[in-house]
């Protein structure tokens, strides 16, 4: 699902200025990189691109969080992190070309 959200990004297929599709981007393009969502960065990115004032209205709570470990700085990326990028690329163009596993209306041809 994610994917297909991405595609509709990636060939304009979304509203201007909204904030649904800039989540959906940088939360797929977060999983291409590190195999996994790192919260920090996703929100961070996403209101800076979207709300950059919020950020400050957030800045105590997320000192708080990460003062008392509850959440890390930097992302960390999971191990085997090429074979996620290898289905990811094979989910891409299997979709771009229009391939798909069966039928799309859910009924046997």
């Amino acid at each position: 699902m994610y994917e297909l959200k991405r595609l509709g990004v990636e060939f304009g297929l979304v509203q201007e200025g909204a904030v649904a599709p800039v989540l959906s981007k940088t939360f797929v393009d977060m999983v291409d990189k590190y195999g996994r969502v790192p919260e920090i960065p996703l929100m961070m990115t996403v209101l800076l691109k979207t709300n950059p004032l919020r950020i400050l209205k957030m800045i105590p709570h997320g000192l708080k969080l990460f003062l008392r470990g509850r959440m890390p700085f930097l992302p960390h990326r999971i191990s085997g992190i090429s074979e996620l990028q290898k289905c990811s690329g094979a989910m891409t163009d299997a979709l771009v070309s229009g391939v798909h596993a069966g039928p799309v209306t859910g009924e046997e041809t």
